[in-house]
Order: C-alpha cells, then structure tokens, then sequence
C-alpha cells in the first residue's frame, strides 16, 4: 500500500506539475476567448445559462466554468483550471480503467504516466476548451460500460447514465459513448449458463442507463435556442444518406490530414527553443 501510494504521489506531483506550471504562458486560443465570454455573461445573468447555444454548442464546459469564475478573479486562469481538473479525472478514470482490463497495476500506472506525458493531452489539459471534458466522459462512460457489461447491475447503469447525460450536455460527441454500448459485448460472458437472461437484463439496464441520459439531454430543450444544436452538426457531420452518396470521396485526404496530427502529438512532449516558444 505504501509502494501504491508513493507512485501516486509521484505522478499527482507529475501531472499538476505540468498542467499549473506558467498556466498563462500560451496565448489565449480564440475559442478561448469565445467560451470565457460566455461563461462570464452566463454567470452574471440566469436567463444567458444557455448562451452557449446560440452557437450550437452543449453548456456543460460553460456551466462548470461559470462555478469557477465565482471564486477566480483571472477568467484565462478560471477557464484553463476546467480542463486541468477534467485531465486529473482522465488520469484517474485510465487508471482504473486499465486495471478493470488487465487487473495489473504495473500497467495501471503506466497509461496514466503515458497519458500526462502526451503532448495531446499536456497542450489541451492547459486550454479553456471543451476537448479534455470531451476525454473524461469518454473515458468514464467506457468504464462504467464495461463495468456494466461484466456485472450487470442497477448502480452501474444508473452511474452510466448520469455519465452519457453529462458527456451529451458538453459536447455532441458524447453520444458515440451511448452508440457504441454494443461493442461491449465483446466483454460478455458468452459461455455463462444463464447468458439468455444475462444478456437481456444487460439490454433492459442499457435503456435504462440511455433514458436517464436523454433525460439529463432534455433539459437543453427549455431554452429555445435549442435548435441551434442540430443546425451545428449538420456543419460537421454528414447524414448517412449524404455518406452514402460519396463514401469515399474525403478518406484519403482525411487520413492523411489524421496521420500528420497523430504524428505531431505522440511524439516528444515539447520542443522549448525559448521560454515562451512551446510547440507540440
């Protein structure tokens, strides 16, 4: 227990280390400014909660920051601290997530060292931007997923939902978390004597856990910019009927386009020419 708690230290120190040092160096990203704004309007005026809407965007960054900025004076430094809490809970959520996998705390801690030392995660855990939510929810929701699928019970989905809402309420990726419940079921236990009822107690707490999530969602539709939401998507995402008609005409150039950035952000952390010369 010492040893555990020792190593946990070690990377606690590791990652607020990282993630706090010179906090405000980079300069503030135009998003940033954007979504500061709004959490500054929101906080002062109840009837802006959902200002964020009139971009389309989900509030839950803006709601979390509205909270911050009550008790930090510097808005750069309020926002920044949303995505430096949510990475901690990314840490957290890998590590007991690769031990539900593996059941080694070698490795447990080994993808939580990994994950404060990627250049990806060290440049977006210090941004005022909705990209390190996006990370915990879905780290959290493939937790609990798997919890479910392995244990089948009430808490676990009732927990799982309240995740799916929350990472739905932040961004309009969060419900690739609640689409991809199925592949969970690589995790079942096919050769139980008893699969038949397993599996569909595991279906039952699956609408349960995505009624409690499309609840939470729901709450979007008091505000009557709510429709900006779907006008946003349509930006990004194409229909299926859309996809069918080219399905191929982007992916060569979007896999290109996808390497170039993976390579950028797994390589060394950072390359420092200068004090305030930061590149990932």
């Amino acid at each position: 227990m010492a040893r555990f708690l020792r190593i946990a230290l070690i990377l606690g120190v590791l990652y607020f280390a990282t993630r706090l040092l010179n906090l405000t160096i980079l300069p503030i990203f135009t998003d940033e400014a954007i979504y500061i704004r709004w959490s500054q309007i929101g906080s002062r005026d109840a009837a802006w909660r959902f200002i964020s809407l009139v971009d389309g965007k989900q509030p839950m960054f803006t709601w979390i920051m509205m909270v911050i900025l009550r008790f930090i004076e510097d808005p750069l430094v309020a926002g920044r601290l949303v995505s430096v809490v949510a990475g901690a809970l990314s840490t957290v959520g890998l590590w007991v997530l690769s031990f539900e996998l593996f059941k080694s705390k070698k490795i447990s801690f080994f993808a939580s060292f990994l994950y404060i030392l990627s250049p990806f995660t060290l440049m977006y855990d210090r941004l005022a931007m909705y990209d390190s939510l996006v990370a915990t929810f879905y780290i959290w929701n493939l937790y609990l997923s798997i919890l479910l699928v392995k244990h089948i019970r009430l808490d676990v989905a009732l927990i799982l939902g309240l995740t799916l809402g929350a990472g739905m309420l932040n961004k309009s990726s969060g419900f690739l978390s609640l689409y991809l419940l199925p592949a969970t079921l690589l995790l079942f236990d096919w050769k139980e004597k008893k699969k038949a009822k397993r599996f569909m107690k595991w279906v039952g707490l699956v609408v349960v856990a995505t009624v409690l999530s499309q609840m939470m969602y729901a709450v979007l539709r008091l505000s009557p910019l709510y429709h900006m939401i779907g006008l946003k998507d349509v930006v990004f995402i194409y229909s299926f009927r859309e996809w069918l008609s080219h399905p191929i005409t982007f992916l060569w150039g979007n896999l290109h386009g996808l390497m170039e950035w993976l390579i950028g952000y797994l390589t060394l952390p950072a390359n420092c020419k200068g004090i305030t010369d930061f590149h990932c």
